[in-house]
């Protein structure tokens, strides 16, 4: 399902969640919440040996083919939000800042300043598959890597 951006705008625009998995503006929820573990570091006791063998080629790390599988297999599990910052900004509402977002959910609306747009983002994964089966979205309010709000299966998005 497509979620169109209408209202007060200069432009309307139509946001298709199901096309973000391959924007590279997407981002891991782990990280925007801060719950990331640090990767394990590798230390070589003797990496003067180790390095010789890859510039000399005797050694041919496969990081290639890993990097790619660790990409499709991060995308099969992963769970993913995007901001909505520039799809907002695109719209050109016509208040400017003090334009105001309402968000529909389910039977229920928020209301929510423009001026925050740096903060919303649209959880769209979750565990490398769409939060609903008719694709919409859960709204994320996050600053400092705490959600502040959440608004499930968002349907409608528009400026007052």
């Amino acid at each position: 399902m497509i979620i169109q951006i209408k209202g007060n705008v200069r432009f309307q625009i139509t946001l298709d969640p199901s096309t973000w998995i391959f924007d590279d503006r997407k981002e891991e929820l782990d990280k925007l919440l801060g719950n990331d573990t640090e990767e394990e570091q590798i230390n070589f006791t003797d990496s003067k040996e180790w390095n010789r063998q890859i510039i000399e080629g005797t050694t041919k790390p496969p990081t290639l083919k890993s990097e790619k599988k660790f990409k499709k297999q991060q995308l099969l599990d992963g769970t993913f939000a995007i901001c909505l910052k520039p799809f907002l900004e695109y719209t050109e509402p016509h208040r400017g800042e003090d334009a105001m977002i309402t968000f529909t959910h389910g039977e229920q609306t928020t209301i929510l300043p423009y001026n925050r747009r740096h903060t919303l983002y649209a959880h769209f994964s979750q565990d490398g598959k769409q939060l609903y089966e008719d694709g919409l979205i859960d709204l994320l309010v996050i600053s400092d890597g705490v959600v502040d709000v959440r608004l499930e299966h968002v349907s409608g998005i528009s400026f007052d």
